[in-house]
């Protein structure tokens, strides 16, 4: 046999190899409902397709807290400096879009094989794996304890000049009317949203909370552990469909072939009486978040 029938054939087999193992991810996936509710203690999440089962809606005691309107997205996106278009979670305007490889959950330590759109735990881990074109990403979030705690990786895969990247996003419910941020050196800013489009904070603080007064309920993020950063930056963006909690990084900037981003986000919830002193709830709550854990 000559040696060009032979490379050939490597070729080929190879093709039908990568071809049968696309099909495969593309099948497995195709199965998946639509939605996946997961639930653990008084925490309710969903998972999307369209998001390509990213975290799209969030419930606290039955409670709407982080919202799934449209434009509302979670996970990470960023914008190439000669480019539009925004490309990654919930992002398809370029065209490429967030492309998922794998979605593992597990519901107290057993993978669960989400045929059913509800799964129930004391403690629920969902694990992805996916490219957003030029980068590649692979997420964490545990639910547990009343206690969402999300871990990313984001990793160039070749050298891409960015406009922005963002690599965490929260899109609160409006009904959050206050909000607090206390940056590293104790400095607290108070803000009463007015949904006027503005972002009342842009530098970066690691603890956060929003409250609602008519209801006493808050939820509270703590944001630690950032590697591979540039000059990153906390958004809150005002709305009138969204409060919306941006890790921002890497603005105006080159973000290297084989560079790695990487973070924790903690968050937790709070209720208290109408008219109490919400602040000091909320203080308390993110010293907790702010322990490690392991």
């Amino acid at each position: 046999m000559c040696m060009h029938n032979v490379c050939f054939r490597k070729h080929e087999m190879k093709r039908i190899l990568l071809l049968t193992a696309a099909f495969t991810v593309i099948s497995a996936f195709a199965e998946l409902p639509q939605s996946i509710t997961v639930e653990s203690g008084n925490i309710r999440i969903r998972l999307d397709a369209k998001k390509r089962w990213n975290i799209n809606r969030i419930e606290w005691k039955n409670t709407l807290c982080g919202v799934d309107t449209p434009g509302a997205h979670y996970g990470a996106v960023y914008r190439p400096i000669d480019s539009r278009f925004p490309i990654g979670t919930g992002h398809d305007e370029s065209g490429v879009g967030e492309k998922l490889l794998s979605l593992k959950i597990y519901a107290d330590g057993k993978e669960f094989i989400p045929s059913d759109k509800v799964i129930r735990g004391n403690q629920i881990k969902i694990e992805r794996i996916s490219d957003i074109a030029d980068l590649s990403s692979q997420t964490t979030a545990i639910i547990e304890n009343d206690v969402i705690r999300e871990k990313t990786q984001i990793t160039a895969k070749k050298t891409v000049k960015l406009d922005h990247l963002y690599v965490f996003m929260h899109p609160w419910s409006p009904r959050f009317d206050r909000f607090r941020a206390v940056g590293a050196d104790g400095e607290t800013l108070d803000v009463t949203f007015k949904s006027d489009n503005s972002f009342p904070n842009r530098k970066f603080v690691p603890s956060a909370a929003w409250y609602d007064s008519k209801t006493g309920i808050g939820v509270a993020t703590f944001i630690r552990n950032i590697e591979g950063k540039k000059a990153p930056m906390r958004y809150l963006w005002d709305r009138r469909s969204y409060r919306k909690d941006y890790l921002c990084d890497y603005y105006h900037a080159e973000f290297p072939a084989g560079q790695t981003v990487a973070w924790e986000a903690v968050t937790g919830f709070f209720q208290q009486s109408p008219g109490g002193r919400w602040g000091a709830d909320a203080d308390l709550l993110l010293k907790k978040l702010a322990v490690p854990r392991d």
